[in-house]
């Protein structure tokens, strides 16, 4: 439904005096990018808002976007799928890890430490549509993900509320294991 939207959008943006096929392409895939995200975002904000969690909700995302932004991460395909999948990752971080007790503190260290070993190894993730073609730039984006992960863990080190230490802890995991199991891309 997504994709016909943005077809239909890309339609009327590109009248038939302008018909740049990859204009035309890159249009469509950016319109199907944002209605795909603005309908998970909306999505997630009402269901977290509807189920009280909407704090650690944002907490997680605020993790998740700061780390992914320079990492990376997995892929899915279709909106559903992605919907899914990006919803059970926000109840097991701002839900179930929550409600869970107060864990040693080298638990968290050990989190930490096999995070940022797998985004030093795997960091940065990139897609077919945007390549990250440079080394250069590839091992920028890498160590800012690792430094993204260390100032994480420090200052959830620091804090004195144990939802917000699992709710925080629990997201660097999941984008660490993310990483493991996307695929790199074939550029």
């Amino acid at each position: 439904m997504i994709n016909k939207l943005a077809l239909q959008l890309t339609s009327l943006i590109c009248t038939e005096i302008y018909n740049n096929t990859k204009d035309r392409a890159r249009i469509q895939y950016g319109l199907t990018v944002l209605l795909s995200e603005g309908f998970k975002t909306v999505f997630l904000l009402l269901f977290f808002n509807i189920i009280h969690k909407e704090k650690y909700f944002y907490f997680s995302l605020l993790i998740i976007l700061s780390t992914r932004l320079f990492a990376g991460g997995l892929h899915l395909k279709g909106t559903l799928n992605c919907l899914i999948a990006t919803t059970l990752l926000f109840i097991l971080t701002s839900v179930l890890a929550p409600s869970a007790p107060k864990l040693p503190a080298a638990c968290y260290l050990l989190v930490s430490i096999i995070s940022l070993v797998i985004v030093l190894v795997r960091a940065p993730i990139c897609s077919v549509r945007i390549p990250i073609k440079d080394n250069k730039t590839k091992l920028q984006y890498k160590f800012a993900a690792a430094l993204v992960v260390a100032i994480w863990t420090i200052i959830l080190l620091f804090l004195e509320s144990t939802t917000y230490v699992n709710c925080g802890f629990s997201t660097i995991l999941v984008q660490g294991v993310q990483l493991v199991l996307a695929k790199k891309p074939t550029l």
